[in-house]
C-alpha cells in the first residue's frame, strides 16, 4: 500500500465513522471534511452546505466574498469505495457542467419559483437571483475524494455569461500533500517579476550569523492590493486572519490619506510585518520571489487599500508601504511565526483570546488525550484514546515515524473516527454553551468566540480543565456525533443540518439548565454511547427544531443566515420560556442528574487536577539549570515579590540540596505565587 492509499484508507474510515446511515451522509461528511483543509489554508473564508442535485444539475454550497465581490461555487464528487478510485476529465467536465447549468438557471430563469421554500436548493438559487449584480468573478471548486488522473493536463475554461472564471480541484492527493507538508499548508508561490511586473527594493536588515534574515522593504499600493485580491485571506497569518474576521472595514484614516494626502501615505501609516519561508533576490536586492508570504501585522492596512481603490476607484500607483520582511525556514514556521504575529499586533486591541489557537489550554487538552485510555465500547475488549489534534497533521506525522507494526498499533489505539481537531473542539463544547447562533457562523469565527470564553475561565481557575472536564468533552462529541447522524436519517430532514444539530444541542442544554438537571456526561463516557432513551429525544427536539428555524421571518428567506442571527436564539428561549411547544419528556429527565452531584464531581476532579499541576511543577523543579534558577530570582527580587526567606527556598535545589516534601510544596506555591505575577515559567 503506497503513502497516499494509507492516508487515504485513514480518510475514508472517518468518514465511514457513521456508517449505515447512507452514501449521502457520507458525502457531506466528506464535503465538511474538505472545507476544513479550505478554510485553514485561507481558500475560502466560510461557506454555507446547502447540496442541491435534479436531473443535470448539481450543487453543494456556496461563499459570497462581498468585499472582493467574489462567488465561490462548490460541487462534491464523492465515490463510496474503501479503493481509492481516480478522477477522471470527463467527470470533472461533467460536474462543471452539472453546476453550470444550475447557476445558469437560477440567475436566467428564476429557478427557484419551481423549488420547494424549504429545499436547500430554493436557499442558493434565490441568493443567485437576486444577487447576481454583487458578485464579479466565480470560482468553481470541485471537491473530491478520488486521486486527480496524471492524464489530467488541463482545468476547463467555460465561460459563465459575464463572469470571470476560475477552475479549482481538491482531491485526495491535494490533501495528503498538505498533511505531509511541514507548515501543513498549501505552497503560495508569488513571483512579482512575472506576475506583477516588479520587483520589490529591500535593504538587508540581519547580521551574517543570524538564524533569521530580515529585510526592510517598500511596496507598491497597487502591488500590495492586487496581491490581496488574487490571494485573499491565503495571505493572512491564520491569527490576524481570525482578528479580522475576513471582512476589514475600510480604515477611515487610511482612506482619506489615499483620496487626499496620497503623498503622505508612506510618512502617515505603520506599514506591515510580513514573514516568507523562502526569497529569491536580483544582486542589488530587488525582490524577485517569495514562498508562502504570510502578513502578520497590518492586514487591516492591506484590506483597506484594496477596497479604497475598488470603491472610491482611486490608483494606487503613487502610494507606497513599508514592509518588515523576516525569512522563516518551515522547519520553524509554525512555532516562530506565530509569535512574531503576537508582537507585532501589540499596537492593536487585539487579545489573549486572538492569539488563543497556540494557548496552554490547549496543549493541556493534548496531554489528557494523550493520556487518558477510553472504556472499551460494548461487544470490544480493547481501550482506545480519543486523539486531540492541537496542530493539524499530528495524527500522521507521528505515524510517519513508526514502524509498520507500531503504525498498526497506534491506530488501533487512536483510531481515526476518534480524531478531533481544534476547531472541531469548539463546535462541540459551544452548543453546550447555549451559542447555536455562533456555531452557525462557521469554524473560524466560532473558534474565536469560544477562545472568548474559555481564555477568562483559564486565567480564573485553570484547574476546571481536568481530566473529568476532558472526558465530559469526548461525551458531548459522542452526542454531537450522534445528533448529527440521527437528523441526517429523519424523514422531515431537507437539509440545514449544521444549524438543526446546533440548535438542537443547545435547547438541550437550555431546557436542562432551567430544571436545574444535567446529562450525566461521565455515564456516556463510561459507555462511549448514548442510550436508546436519549436518541429518541434527540429525534423529538431535532423535528421541533427543525421546523422552527425554516419558518424565517418575513426579511429572512436564506435558513443559513437566519441561524447566525444570535435574534434566531433569541426567539427561539422566548418560544420555550412562554410556550409548551418544546419540551422534554418525563421519561428523558427522570435519568438526568441533579445539577449538585455534577458539582460535586466537578469540586473532586478540580482537587485531582490541583495535584496534577503541583506534580508537573514538581518535575520542571529539578530541570531548571542553574541560570534559570537565578533569573526567576531576578526577577522576583526586581518586582518585590520575593521575601529573604522565599529566596532561601528558591536556593535550596541549585546549591545541590534535595528539599523535603514540604519544602517542595512551598517553592511550588512560591512560583506560582510568581507566576500569577507574570513570571513566564521555564518549560
Amino acid at each position: 500500500m503506497t503513502e497516499i492509499e494509507e492516508f487515504y484508507d485513514d480518510f475514508i474510515q472517518q468518514i465511514y465513522t457513521s456508517a449505515d446511515v447512507g452514501e449521502d451522509f457520507k458525502e457531506s461528511q466528506f464535503f465538511e471534511k474538505s472545507m476544513e483543509y479550505l478554510l485553514d489554508d485561507g481558500i475560502v473564508e466560510d461557506f454555507t452546505y446547502l447540496p442541491f442535485q435534479k436531473i443535470g444539475m448539481k450543487i453543494d454550497g456556496y461563499e459570497f466574498i462581498e468585499d472582493r465581490a467574489i462567488l465561490n461555487l462548490f460541487i462534491c464528487d464523492f465515490k463510496d469505495d474503501y479503493e481509492l478510485k481516480t478522477l477522471v476529465q470527463s467527470e470533472i467536465e461533467l460536474n462543471i457542467k452539472r453546476l453550470t447549468k444550475f447557476f445558469n438557471q437560477s440567475i436566467e430563469k428564476k429557478f427557484y419559483d419551481d423549488l420547494e421554500e424549504t429545499s436547500p436548493g430554493y436557499a442558493i438559487s434565490y441568493f443567485l437571483y437576486h444577487n447576481q449584480t454583487r458578485f464579479e468573478s466565480i470560482n468553481i471548486i470541485l471537491v473530491s475524494n478520488k486521486k486527480l488522473s496524471d492524464r489530467v493536463k488541463k482545468l476547463p475554461s467555460e465561460s459563465i455569461s459575464n463572469y470571470q472564471v476560475s477552475y479549482d480541484i481538491w482531491e485526495i492527493k491535494r490533501f495528503f500533500d498538505i498533511e505531509s507538508s511541514k507548515n501543513k499548508k498549501e505552497t503560495l508561490e508569488i513571483d512579482f517579476e512575472s506576475d506583477f511586473n516588479t520587483l520589490i527594493p529591500s535593504l538587508p536588515a540581519h547580521v551574517s550569523t543570524s538564524p533569521y534574515h530580515s529585510y526592510l522593504c517598500v511596496i507598491n499600493g497597487e502591488v500590495l492590493s492586487k496581491l490581496y485580491e488574487k490571494f485573499g485571506a491565503r495571505l493572512l497569518e491564520s491569527n490576524v486572519r481570525s482578528f479580522l474576521q475576513f471582512r476589514a472595514k475600510i480604515n477611515k484614516g487610511i482612506r482619506k490619506t489615499i483620496n487626499e494626502n496620497p503623498s503622505m501615505f508612506f510618512a502617515y501609516n505603520n506599514g506591515i510585518t510580513a514573514t516568507a519561508e523562502d526569497i529569491e533576490l536580483t544582486n542589488d536586492n530587488k525582490i524577485k520571489k517569495l514562498k508562502n508570504l504570510q502578513i502578520v501585522n497590518g492586514g487591516q492596512t492591506t484590506a483597506s487599500l484594496f477596497n479604497t481603490m475598488k470603491i472610491d476607484k482611486v490608483p494606487l500607483t503613487d502610494i507606497f508601504v513599508q514592509m518588515k520582511l523576516t525569512i522563516i525556514n518551515d522547519d520553524q514556521v509554525n512555532t516562530v511565526v506565530p509569535n512574531i504575529s503576537r508582537f507585532a499586533n501589540t499596537q492593536n486591541k487585539v487579545n489573549d483570546a486572538d492569539f488563543f489557537s497556540n494557548d496552554i489550554f490547549h496543549i493541556r487538552m493534548e496531554e489528557k488525550s494523550r493520556r487518558i485510555w477510553a472504556p472499551a465500547k460494548e461487544g470490544e475488549l480493547k481501550k482506545t484514546k480519543w486523539f486531540y489534534e492541537r496542530a493539524r497533521g499530528q495524527y500522521l506525522e507521528i505515524q510517519s515515524k513508526l514502524t509498520d507494526a507500531k503504525k498498526r498499533e497506534f491506530k488501533e489505539i487512536n483510531p481515526k473516527p476518534q480524531l478531533f481537531s481544534k476547531t472541531d473542539l469548539a463546535k462541540y463544547l459551544m452548543v453546550w454553551e447555549n451559542k447555536p447562533h455562533i456555531v452557525s457562523r462557521g469554524a473560524q469565527k466560532n473558534f474565536i468566540e469560544f477562545g472568548n470564553i474559555i481564555v477568562p475561565r483559564w486565567n480564573k481557575n485553570d484547574k476546571e480543565f481536568n481530566d473529568m472536564y476532558f472526558m465530559h468533552t469526548v461525551a458531548k462529541i459522542i452526542i454531537f456525533k450522534t445528533c448529527d447522524a440521527i437528523v441526517y436519517k429523519e424523514p422531515w430532514y431537507g437539509g440545514y443540518k449544521a444549524n438543526i444539530v446546533a440548535y438542537t444541542l443547545s435547547t438541550f442544554s437550555y431546557l436542562l439548565e432551567k430544571e436545574k438537571l444535567s446529562i450525566d456526561f461521565s455515564k456516556i463516557w463510561k459507555e462511549q454511547k448514548v442510550d436508546l432513551f436519549f436518541e429518541k429525544e434527540i429525534r423529538n427536539i431535532s423535528k421541533l427544531i427543525n421546523d422552527y428555524i425554516i419558518n424565517t421571518p418575513e426579511n429572512f428567506t436564506n435558513v443559513s443566515e437566519w441561524c447566525k442571527k444570535e435574534l434566531c436564539w433569541t426567539k427561539l428561549k422566548d418560544l420555550i420560556n412562554h410556550t409548551n411547544e418544546i419540551i422534554l419528556s418525563d421519561t428523558f429527565k427522570n435519568y438526568m442528574i441533579t445539577k449538585e452531584e455534577l458539582n460535586y464531581e466537578n469540586k473532586e476532579a478540580k482537587k485531582e487536577q490541583k495535584i496534577d499541576n503541583e506534580m508537573e511543577m514538581l518535575k520542571k523543579l529539578y530541570k531548571f539549570t542553574p541560570e534559570q534558577w537565578k533569573e526567576i530570582q531576578t526577577w522576583g527580587l526586581e518586582k518585590k515579590q520575593l521575601t529573604p526567606e522565599e529566596v532561601k527556598f528558591l536556593n535550596l535545589i541549585p546549591s545541590g540540596k534535595y528539599p523535603s516534601d514540604k519544602q517542595s510544596k512551598r517553592i511550588i506555591q512560591i512560583l506560582s505565587k510568581l507566576e500569577d505575577e507574570g513570571l513566564i515559567i521555564p518549560s
